[in-house]
């Protein structure tokens, strides 16, 4: 095989892989989602956000069940606060900042929603703590502020480490196609030092993606 070949089957193999993962997260995130729509229309409201909350953790570019989840816990929430259930309004609004921000690598999905959040959040404590609290003489105001002020010391990712982190993870795939075609070769059986070689690149950016997880 030339190495024109090798290096297209080497490319179409790594871009079949990642269509194979895509198609993975996009059919959990169906799936979860799905579920969460039957536990909602059963009034299992805990149950639902369960699984919505899982929907957005199956995250990718353009997924419509993330959209309809996020869409989906936001109206748990908001409705549980128009009858007075303010620990399931707190429970769905939580839940779904929390899935967006673990969602999150080098930039933040959706993040107009975490803002929404903070918001729904910081009302709804403000006003708990204003009944049958020492809270209760601190305008309501303030302490909506001083909630605000909490929830938004909470970092976003580090950008170096979150592109690290890509780099990594797609460098020990494609490294390790590289290896398997470059070591086994059918004329002369096992290649060791082909496969030394590609085996370090392949260690490496394993290492790379593994440490930079543990960072962004």
């Amino acid at each position: 095989m030339s190495i024109h070949k090798r290096t297209f089957f080497f490319l179409g193999a790594f871009l079949l892989f990642l269509f194979i993962v895509f198609l993975k997260v996009n059919f959990h995130a169906r799936n979860e989602c799905q579920k969460g729509q039957y536990a909602l229309q059963k009034k299992h409201f805990k149950q639902a956000i369960t699984h919505f909350n899982r929907a957005i953790h199956w995250y990718s570019p353009g997924s419509k069940a993330v959209k309809n989840s996020i869409q989906a816990l936001w109206e748990i929430g908001t409705q549980a606060e128009k009858r007075g259930n303010y620990d399931l309004a707190l429970q769905a609004f939580r839940e779904l900042r929390s899935s967006l921000y673990s969602a999150r690598s080098f930039y933040t999905p959706h993040s107009e929603w975490i803002k929404k959040c903070d918001e729904q959040i910081a009302t709804i404590i403000a006003r708990k703590k204003g009944t049958g609290s020492p809270d209760k003489k601190i305008s309501f105001q303030k302490r909506k502020q001083e909630v605000l002020r909490i929830l938004k010391l909470k970092t976003g990712a580090d950008v170096f480490w979150s592109l690290l982190c890509e780099v990594g993870f797609l460098g020990w795939i494609g490294f390790s196609i590289i290896f398997i075609f470059r070591t086994f070769t059918k004329p002369r059986g096992f290649n060791a030092r082909q496969a030394i070689l590609w085996g370090i690149f392949t260690i490496f950016f394993y290492a790379l993606w593994i440490v930079s997880m543990s960072k962004a």
